[in-house]
């Protein structure tokens, strides 16, 4: 049976790399506290353990699934990384250079330390900061090295281990660091700086509605009495700000919105509220009673991609005064989203090109405004195959052309050439989506399957050589792995805070987000009972993903 086994994964080296994929899944999911490995370590750990049978696994697979996986992180960081070059986000985007620039410093220094070839180098730097992006765009330019192809196996298999024995103290390590020792560096308590935070964007102004959760949106209807007789839909609004009347059944008549209609004691009301307020709606309009034909009113909800050039820019509180003015047009926020985050709902939270702001309300109403906003995200499930392939192929052509500054030759590599074309195409999709479609879901098969699959492959070729490796420089990377992870965000720290003057929290998430790493924003999150990091991450985690990918190739030129 294990010879069958052994001859089957021998003969068919797919079958090993989706085995890797599956267990190396499978061992990422599971839960230490609150830490768990991921699917792109778990993979790669796999691939190693199998590898050790000796496998012939074609290389080329390896570059394939790269590209699915910076296609996709290009696709989906094209709005914003386009979207934040601008004064606004000056100070986000100087923070995530300076982290970047340090931790280029770090891995380069630790490299002339130890004296580490290029593969121990560019693992050393993908694992401890746990970018696999850097992996990748490295593994082509170790391709173009002048060395055969046992030396180039070599580099390749010592980058695998590196990136494995970098991997587990980079991830603690940054979620460690942001979430705990951060904050005491500073001397901050998170909650009261997310507080502060949010009393800066505005939620103890007189647009604290903005800062509830919209999702609690009821529809009830009333009878009107005597007290609201006589008084306009529009001044009724005026005075409860948390409800809209969207429709008034007078005898036998049914009357659809109308601003200017002055309502009489015995019509029948139906309204859109919060549900903190329901309890006082019989005292403003007069007793709730069962009436389905008020209440049968046109609903909608609906994502609306924010392209307005007047709007983007401007904080929530300026664009809800700016769209509806006294006319509510019986909408009301669900959640605004960054990059798939969520934004805190807070009056002067300022929003961008490509942010997904998502309304509940009448379907005439949601229709004006995403006229006013930008455009509607169809929930649709079809992706333009055509343009993300040729997307790729001209990515690729791209990143093969090369020019010499000086001795020196400069070229994207084929990881920067696809990952330029993926921010191009994805930031044109956001402006004219009936071009490019690649649905959420979609970018995440990308990124998720084709990063799983580079890690399980690059496992897969690190063989048998992989265990000779470790003996010879375990200790060297384990050092120099803490060194990378922690330096980098120490140094930021102090500029972000003293030099930047960036707030706390925005200050933690611009942490996370400009090393690529959601887990410890979330512990943020977490533990300040706040999304208001979210406003820090998003900026740095779109600049990072390009300026960590481009640090491949320069390590391996510099390495080599």
């Amino acid at each position: 049976m294990i010879d069958f086994v052994l001859h089957a994964l021998r003969s068919n080296p797919e079958i090993a790399v989706f085995l890797a994929i599956g267990l190396g899944v499978l061992i990422g999911r599971i839960q230490l506290g609150s830490f768990h490995l991921g699917s792109v370590a778990g993979a790669l750990l796999m691939g190693l353990v199998i590898g050790q049978i000796g496998l012939d696994v074609p290389h080329e697979l390896k570059s394939v699934f790269f590209v699915l996986f910076i296609y996709a992180v290009g696709f989906k960081s094209g709005p914003e990384f386009f979207g934040c070059l601008n004064s606004n986000s000056l100070k986000l985007v100087l923070f995530s250079v300076v982290l970047c620039a340090t931790a280029l410093g770090a891995i380069l220094m630790m490299n002339a330390i130890f004296h580490f070839d290029a593969g121990f180098t560019a693992g050393l730097g993908a694992g401890a900061l746990t970018d696999t992006a850097i992996m990748g765009t490295a593994s082509s330019a170790i391709a173009q090295l002048p060395l055969d192809d046992v030396a180039k196996n070599q580099l390749y298999s010592h980058m695998a281990i590196a990136y494995a024995i970098t991997y587990l103290f980079g991830t603690i390590g940054l979620i460690v660091f942001v979430g705990t020792v951060a904050p005491k560096l500073l001397g901050v308590d998170l909650r009261t700086a997310a507080r502060e935070l949010e009393l800066e964007l505005g939620i103890a102004s007189n647009e604290d509605i903005i800062s509830v959760p919209y999702t609690r949106i009821v529809a009830r209807a009333h009878r009107v009495t005597e007290r609201t007789h006589g008084v306009s839909v529009a001044e009724f609004e005026q005075s409860h700000a948390n409800l809209s009347i969207e429709r008034v059944v007078r005898g036998d008549q049914i009357h659809e919105r109308d601003t200017g209609m002055l309502l009489r004691q015995g019509d029948i009301v139906g309204v859109y509220a919060l549900r903190e307020d329901v309890g006082s709606l019989t005292q403003w309009l007069g007793p709730e009673i069962d009436h389905p034909e008020s209440l049968s009113f046109p609903t909608r909800t609906a994502d609306i991609v924010l392209t307005s050039d007047a709007l983007a820019g401007k904080t929530i509180h300026d664009i809800k005064s700016a769209l509806i003015g006294s006319d509510r047009m019986g909408c009301f926020i669900n959640t605004i989203t960054r990059q798939g985050l969520e934004l805190p709902l807070l009056p002067n939270t300022v929003l961008r090109k490509g942010d997904v702001i998502s309304l509940t309300g009448r379907t005439s109403g949601v229709v004006a405004l995403a006229q006013q906003l930008g455009r509607i995200r169809e929930r649709s499930y079809k992706s333009d195959i055509a343009v993300h392939s040729l997307g790729m192929v001209v990515g690729a052509l791209l990143g093969m052309l090369s020019t010499h500054v000086g001795m020196i030759p400069v070229e994207l590599g084929v990881g920067g050439g696809v990952l330029l074309v993926a921010l191009l195409i994805g930031w044109y999709n956001s402006r004219h989506p009936e071009f490019g479609a690649l649905p959420p879901a979609a970018q995440w098969a990308f990124s998720e399957f084709g990063l799983t699959a580079f890690g399980a492959v690059v496992g897969l070729l690190a063989g048998p050589a992989a265990i000779a490796a470790m003996q010879s420089q375990g200790v060297a990377l384990l050092v120099s792995g803490v060194v990378v992870t922690l330096l980098p965000p120490l140094v930021s720290l102090y500029f972000g805070r003293y030099v930047l003057r960036l707030h706390p929290m925005v200050l933690f998430g611009a942490l996370a987000g400009a090393q690529t790493e959601a887990a410890s924003m979330n512990k943020i999150i977490e533990q300040s009972g706040s999304n208001t990091p979210v406003i820090g991450f998003t900026v740095c985690y779109a600049i990072s993903n390009v300026l960590l990918a481009v640090c491949g190739p320069i390590i391996v030129y510099v390495a080599s």
